[in-house]
């Protein structure tokens, strides 16, 4: 497998600085039309975006939960590797409650979820072209538009190690980077890009282990596709050189 096996911010500097150009995640809404292609290096301005937003802003300590209540989408990606190269913690869909801050996406029963967290709480609109609200969601910061002035360069000033927490699971229980990197070995093929249907999958912590983190550490590629019959979506893993997830 081609990983660092340290943690997950070391790996990810890593597989930016060996790919860059490269495509790491494409969106393709089959109900909208939309395609976006975010490179290794294009989600890296935005996961040093949003991390700036999360250090500078938040000023969230080393372990802060951060709630993640969205559905998977190259939005709910960036969360998934922002928080971690801040030392924070991801929390998918987990104790609002107990979370500092709350991610959650546009749907209502994702914001009514997230509105348990006392702390501050961001909306991820999920519109085509990374487009903000058209009226922002009540108890809730615009991400896309508050993120957009901070830099996409980023270091940390609390950087994470292998045994420093990183993803909740469905039980509340705390998985560290090494951890997480364990349970990704041997998920994904190395190099391998996979097309991945939004609805046989999910963006809670094994779901993000196996679309997110897995191909990840493989040096991998991922194409999420959110609707579509069989025949379209294997057409799209023709085109996208890509194997459909079974």
């Amino acid at each position: 497998m081609a990983t660092d096996r340290t943690d997950l911010a070391a790996l990810w500097r890593s597989q930016v600085g060996r790919n860059g150009p490269r495509p790491f995640l494409t969106y393709h809404d089959f109900g909208t039309g939309e395609r976006v292609e975010l490179s290794f290096a294009t989600m890296d301005n935005w996961t040093s975006k949003t991390a700036n937003l999360i250090q500078d802003e938040l000023l969230a300590d080393p372990g802060s939960r951060f709630l993640l209540a969205a559905p998977p989408h190259w939005m709910t990606a960036v969360w998934a590797i922002a928080p971690l190269l801040c030392s924070a913690v991801v929390s998918p869909w987990g104790d609002a409650a107990r979370a500092r801050y709350a991610v959650a996406g546009p749907e209502t029963d994702q914001l009514e979820y997230a509105r348990a967290c006392r702390g501050e709480r961001y909306a991820l609109s999920l519109l085509p072209l990374g487009r903000p609200f058209a009226e922002v969601p009540e108890g809730f910061a615009d991400y896309v538009a508050e993120v957009r002035m901070h830099g996409d360069r980023f270091a940390a000033f609390d950087p994470p190690n292998a045994d420093a927490p990183a993803l909740t699971t469905s039980s509340g229980e705390a998985l560290t980077h090494r951890e997480v990197l364990d349970e990704a070995a041997g998920r994904a093929k190395d190099g391998a890009r996979l097309l991945v249907p939004v609805e046989r999958t999910s963006a809670d912590a094994e779901g993000l282990i196996d679309w997110l983190y897995a191909p990840l550490a493989a040096g991998g590629s991922v194409v999420l596709a959110r609707g579509g019959t069989e025949a379209e979506l294997a057409r799209l893993a023709e085109v996208e050189k890509a194997r459909l997830a079974s």
